[in-house]
Formats: C-alpha cells, sequence, structure tokens
C-alpha cells in the first residue's frame, strides 16, 4: 500500500500582511504535505505579490470573491491528497503539526477526522497557551456529535479530514458566510469517528480585520451565525432533539443571543442588545442574568456605571476581610 498523501489548503482573503508566515510555518513541517494550494478569494491587497514569491513550492488558484466557505470547496476540487489540512492565512501551524495527526491516524483507522488544541496570539504575544485550559474543556474523541453541537470544540486550522468523506456529507454550505467550518465538521461528526491530538498544534491570531471581530458579529437572517449552524443542523438531523434534549438545545440557542447582546451592550448600542437579551430570554426564561442585564438596557450610562461599582463593593464585602484587602 502507497504512502498516503495530504493536501494543505490555504485560504486567502486580503491577509497580505500575515500570508507569508502562515505559508512558511507550511513548509517548514517536520511532516511536509505532499501539496499546498493556496486559493486566493479576489483579494484586493498585495497578497497575490507575496505569494508570487512561493510560486515554485505551491499550487495558486484565484478566484472573484465569493466567500470563504467557497474558497474552501475550491480547494478540495483542486486538491490530489487523501487528507485535506486546513490552514487560515493568517495563522500558523506548529512544526509537528502533520507528524502528530498523521500518525494518529495510523494509530486509529476508523477516524475520519483529527483535530487539535491550539493557542492564541496577537502583535503583543501569547494570549493563551491552550484554549482549552482556561474553560476545563477535554477534547472528546469517537462519536462525538453531540459534544459539539453543544459547543464549537475546535478551530479549523487544527482539523486533518480524509478527503472521501466528502462524498458522504457533502460540500462547504456557502450560504453560511460565518460557521460554515463549524456545520461541515458537526456534519462529518454526525457519520464517522473523530479524534483528537490533545496539545496545542495551532497558533491562531487576533487582529483587528479577523472575520471574527466583523461579520462574525453581524446577523445573519435575523440570527447570530452559531444558533443559524446550529438550526440548519437539527433541520438536517430532527433527531439529534431527542438525544440531546429540548432544554439543552433551548439554552445552547440563547447562548450566542446572550453574548451577541454582551457586545451590543458593551458597545453602547441598548437597543439592539434589550432585543437581543430579550430573544436569549426567549430560549432560557429562568435564566435571571439574561433579565437583569435586559433591564439594564434602560440605564443611563451614568446609572450602569453607579451599578457597577456598587456591585463591585457588595462583592468585596462578601469576601473574606484578607481576600477583600488584597483585592483593592
Amino acid at each position: 500500500m502507497g504512502r498516503v498523501t495530504v493536501s494543505a489548503v490555504i485560504p486567502v482573503y486580503n491577509n497580505g500582511p500575515y500570508v507569508a508566515s502562515a505559508l512558511q510555518s507550511v513548509l517548514a513541517q517536520t511532516r511536509p504535505p505532499e501539496e499546498v494550494i493556496v486559493v486566493d478569494d479576489g483579494s484586493t491587497d498585495d497578497t497575490a505579490a507575496v505569494l508570487a514569491r512561493y510560486h515554485d513550492q505551491i499550487r495558486y488558484v484565484y478566484q472573484v470573491n465569493r466567500g470563504e466557505p467557497s474558497a474552501r470547496n475550491r480547494g478540495i476540487r483542486e486538491a490530489n491528497g487523501d487528507y485535506i489540512a486546513f490552514l487560515d492565512g493568517d495563522d500558523l501551524w506548529l512544526p509537528h503539526k502533520l507528524e502528530r495527526q498523521m500518525r494518529y491516524f495510523e494509530e486509529f483507522p476508523s477516524c475520519a477526522l483529527v483535530y487539535a488544541d491550539m493557542s492564541t496570539f496577537d502583535e503583543y504575544g501569547i494570549i493563551d497557551i491552550s484554549v482549552k485550559s482556561r474553560p476545563k474543556m477535554t477534547l472528546p474523541t469517537g462519536r462525538i456529535f453531540l459534544h459539539l453541537l453543544r459547543r464549537p470544540l475546535f478551530g479549523s486550522g487544527t482539523v486533518i479530514f480524509r478527503k472521501n468523506c466528502v462524498e458522504t456529507v457533502g460540500a462547504f454550505d456557502e450560504s453560511l458566510l460565518v460557521g460554515s467550518d463549524y456545520e461541515m465538521w458537526l456534519r462529518i461528526a454526525r457519520h464517522f469517528e473523530v479524534g483528537a491530538v490533545d496539545e496545542p498544534l495551532l497558533q491562531y491570531r487576533h487582529h483587528p480585520t479577523m472575520s471574527t471581530r466583523g461579520i462574525g458579529r453581524q446577523l445573519h437572517n435575523g440570527l447570530p451565525w452559531e444558533v443559524a449552524v446550529v438550526t440548519k443542523i437539527l433541520q438536517r438531523y430532527p433527531d439529534a432533539i431527542d438525544e440531546l434534549g429540548t432544554r439543552v438545545i433551548e439554552r445552547r440557542i440563547s447562548k450566542p443571543f446572550a453574548s451577541l447582546a454582551k457586545t451590543r451592550f458593551l458597545n453602547g448600542d441598548h437597543g439592539q442588545a434589550r432585543t437581543l437579551f430579550r430573544q436569549a430570554a426567549a430560549h432560557w426564561p429562568t435564566n435571571f442574568r439574561y433579565w437583569a442585564f435586559y433591564l439594564a438596557t434602560f440605564l443611563h450610562p451614568a446609572q450602569i456605571s453607579a451599578a457597577r461599582r456598587l456591585y463591585r463593593q457588595l462583592s468585596l464585602s462578601r469576601r473574606p476581610h484578607s481576600e477583600a484587602s488584597e483585592a483593592v
């Protein structure tokens, strides 16, 4: 049996400042991919000029701007490898990323997809060494569909999957300009076993123009992107409602509304925040924090500042005296 092959696929859009570093992290792998495909989704900056320096090491594919899921699908169609490994044009792989994950496939050949932990960083340095450590999260393996439906577990740059999965689950949903990757991984997890390498293998970059700070914080057909994804998945796999339970589903749907509401509230858009908190509470009516935030949207900024000071004072007064003294 011949050596299995890996295609690294990098969808890019106006990643000129970062794409060289991303590409170098792929070319520096201890287990190099058999091919590197960069799909330029209609960049208008110097992305193409930067990539031209690597013309003999990559396959450059240009298309008119159609969004990230379209660029990912184009990369899959262009790929010749048995496995697909994605990397966004502003993130970085650790040098042993492919080596660790391909070894996992050898040890657990029933898996169709293998993901990993990741770290985060910005222009000032590392933010989180491990994104799973702060929420004390474990990395589930096997039939993880229900785990994954409860919350996104991994970044797309950590993923390697068997290309032939697409024959069963289909391609990325190009109607989802945000969250198409999460929706795709849910479909794969519904049909196949999933594995995990329990160490950070990706460095995820935070920067002002990243999509999660732009279109990721917008409503899509009136819904936060996670709600749009979960709704699509439940329509596709209605049995999951009974498997997870209606109460859990309702709370799952409420959280993205509340998260986006808090962002709007902090940005001073109290009207939009009020609407979103009301929608969150509609799915989880016994969550009194939602109602407290909802009521806070009616306050004047000076009243909100006073309420925060009072809350902090009350919190300190409940602590042991020595602990409160240290906090002050």
